[in-house]
C-alpha cells in the first residue's frame, strides 16, 4: 500500500538510481517521481510489477491547464502508469468550480487508462473545500483523492497553523465523498507505522511518504512472530 516518494528538486541520477534501488527491495506499490527522472525510473523497474507516478503541476498546482495536460500526457509516454496532480488550490478556495473542474479533466483526458490522483492540499482548505474538491475530482474521472504534497508543511507551519500533513478526520471526510467511484490517498508526514496503521483504519487506500523503509522495518519488528508463521 506504500507509495514512495522522491521529489526533492536537487534528486541526481545517484539519487534515482539509490532511489530505485530501495523501491524493488520493498516491493512498494509505486514509485513516485517528478516528471523529469519518469524515464531513468521506468528504465531502472522495467520488468517489475511496480507503477512509476509523475508529480504533475508540482508542488503549487498552479500551472495553467494546458500545461499541467502536457507534462502528463509527456510524463506517461516517457513511462509513467499513473499520475498525482495537485489541484488549482486558489481556484478552489476562489469558488471558481468550472475552472477547477476543465483543470483536472485536462490531465484526465491525456492520461488514457493511467490513474489520476489529484492532491487537494487539505492544509489550506476548510471542509467545505474539501468536500467540493474532491466532488470536482470525481466528476471529472480522477482515480484518486490526495491530502497534500507535503511541501506546504513549511509554509503553513510559518504562518502557525497545525493543518500539516495528513489528518485521519480528512481521510473520512474523503473517503465518504469518493465513495465506490474513487480511492484515498493519504500523503504528509507520515512517519510511524502506528500513524499509516490508523489512516488505512480510517479508509486510504495508499500511504504516500518518503519513509517507507522505515515503516517496513517497523512492521517487520513488531509483526515477526506472525511473519514467520
Amino acid at each position: 500500500m506504500i507509495e514512495f516518494s522522491l521529489v526533492r528538486p536537487d534528486a541526481t541520477e545517484k539519487d534515482i538510481e539509490r532511489f530505485c534501488h530501495i523501491v524493488k527491495e520493498n516491493n512498494f506499490a509505486t514509485a513516485c517521481v517528478n516528471p523529469v527522472n519518469v524515464s531513468l525510473t521506468a528504465e531502472l523497474l522495467k520488468g517489475t510489477n511496480i507503477d512509476i507516478s509523475a508529480s504533475i503541476g508540482f508542488p503549487f498546482g498552479s500551472h495553467i491547464p494546458e500545461v499541467k495536460a502536457l507534462e502528463a500526457k509527456r510524463a506517461i509516454e516517457m513511462g509513467a502508469t499513473q499520475i498525482d496532480m495537485v489541484i488549482n488550490i486558489g481556484a478552489l478556495k476562489s469558488g471558481k468550480n468550472e475552472m477547477v473542474f476543465k483543470d483536472i479533466k485536462a490531465v484526465v483526458d491525456v492520461s488514457g487508462n493511467a490513474p489520476v490522483k489529484v492532491i487537494l492540499e487539505n492544509g489550506f482548505l476548510n471542509d467545505e473545500e474539501k468536500v467540493r474538491g474532491c466532488r470536482m475530482a470525481r466528476d471529472a474521472g480522477a482515480s484518486f483523492v490526495k491530502t497534500s504534497t507535503g511541501v506546504e508543511s513549511k509554509y503553513l507551519l510559518q504562518r502557525g497553523s497545525e493543518s500539516v500533513g495528513a489528518k485521519v478526520k480528512d481521510i473520512k471526510l474523503m473517503k465518504k465523498v469518493a465513495g465506490e467511484k474513487m480511492r484515498v490517498k493519504a500523503s504528509g508526514r507520515i512517519y510511524t507505522l502506528d500513524f499509516a496503521l490508523e489512516l488505512i483504519k480510517a479508509g486510504a487506500d495508499r500511504v504516500g511518504t518518503s519513509k517507507g523503509p522505515q515503516l517496513i522495518r517497523e512492521f517487520k519488528e513488531r509483526f515477526r512472530d506472525s511473519i514467520q508463521r
